[in-house]
């Protein structure tokens, strides 16, 4: 099949004009708060003529969708330039873009306290303050915030700490401030989001790591009767919460033990149950890791579900970490990093 582009520049197309001179154009997709990526890289050679390449403005707003002629253009985002890189020989040009919902103000340091409010009335409020319009999971959105201080800090960097703190994602999304549960960016949006199946005669090449170095939840387990050295097992996650009523520290746990500690007390039992999760998710998650490069294939973006059958042994149910889609002399390929993807919830058991 044969790969195809097309670019605006603001309102007006461009793709003919990038296609005379266009060597590689990658788009680059990141989970989460990083910023997507765009990256031009161009022929700045004199032509015959004498035409050279016009350099585009910072602050130039670019589309870019790409695909195939035998089937459709999918769009990849709209990305503001922010940098140009002029080089010889051979004379080239690149221009680099960042994601055009992630630029601006967003990025801008910010002190303020929020007190007496949710986690998603404060998503709502950053989002007005932006234009954006919220899109916030129900339960993530209920959970309580007594008091939170934003010192010298982004509002971009704000959310990025408390959705890592809750297992969840923090990103605007076309014109949304989404928070949601890892895996369900775009489906809070609106958007289908189904699970891509995959095989191996698919992908060019792959590689699968397990690594029981990344457990989810470890703690050291030690004979009191020997001299042995503790030894570290799988197991589960352990939080601690403060109760003001009774005046003493309580805790929650979440899998089976040995328990990892996280020593922070926490101020609500609800925020406890948050951390031990979180933990217990995180470790399982980093515990496979999968990697793959195959032909071109613009369906696949950050967040993203795959049922993938490789090989007996290995998960099949994986979440998009990472993709980059390059496009060049030699083709169009996509390069694609997962983490494992679990869609039940972790139970978090509180002590009495």
């Amino acid at each position: 099949m044969q790969p195809i582009f097309r670019i605006y520049a603001g309102s007006q197309e461009i793709t003919a004009a990038i296609r005379d001179r266009l060597i590689e154009l990658v788009v680059t997709d990141e989970a989460g708060i990083q910023s997507d990526e765009l990256k031009l890289t161009l022929d700045d050679r004199r032509r015959e003529d004498g035409a050279i390449a016009e350099l585009p403005r910072i602050g130039t707003v670019l589309t870019v969708s790409l695909g195939y002629a035998e089937t459709r253009l999918v769009s990849l985002g709209r990305f503001i330039v922010d940098e140009l890189e002029i080089r010889s020989p051979p004379a080239t040009l690149t221009v680099s873009a960042k994601a055009a919902d992630m630029v601006g103000p967003f990025r801008s340091p910010k002190t303020r306290s929020w007190d007496e409010t949710t986690l998603g009335k404060l998503v709502e409020t950053i989002a007005g303050e932006h234009r954006y319009e919220a899109k916030i999971d129900p339960e993530l959105g209920a959970i309580a915030i007594p008091h939170l201080d934003q010192t010298a800090e982004s509002d971009m960097a704000l959310l990025t700490r408390l959705a890592a703190k809750h297992d969840a994602v923090a990103k605007p999304v076309a014109g949304f401030l989404v928070l949601a549960k890892r895996g369900a960016i775009k489906t809070i949006t609106g958007q289908v989001m189904p699970t891509i199946p995959l095989n191996a005669r698919d992908l060019a090449e792959w590689r699968y790591r397990h690594s029981a170095r990344k457990p989810g939840g470890s703690g050291s387990t030690k004979d009191p009767d020997t001299k042995k050295p503790p030894t570290t097992a799988t197991g589960g996650a352990r939080a601690y919460w403060w109760d003001f009523e009774k005046g003493e520290r309580r805790e929650v746990t979440t899998g089976k033990p040995p328990f990892e500690e996280i020593r922070y007390v926490h101020a609500t039992e609800a925020e406890a149950k948050a951390a031990a999760a979180t933990r217990k998710n995180t470790g399982e998650r980093g515990q496979g890791e999968l990697s793959f490069s195959l032909p071109g294939d613009p369906r696949l973006a950050a967040e993203g579900r795959l049922s993938i059958s490789l090989r007996p042994g290995i998960p099949t149910d994986w979440r998009i970490k990472r993709v980059e889609h390059r496009l060049g002399t030699q083709g169009y390929a996509t390069q694609v990093e997962c983490e494992r993807f679990t869609a039940s919830p972790v139970p978090v058991t509180t002590s009495e």
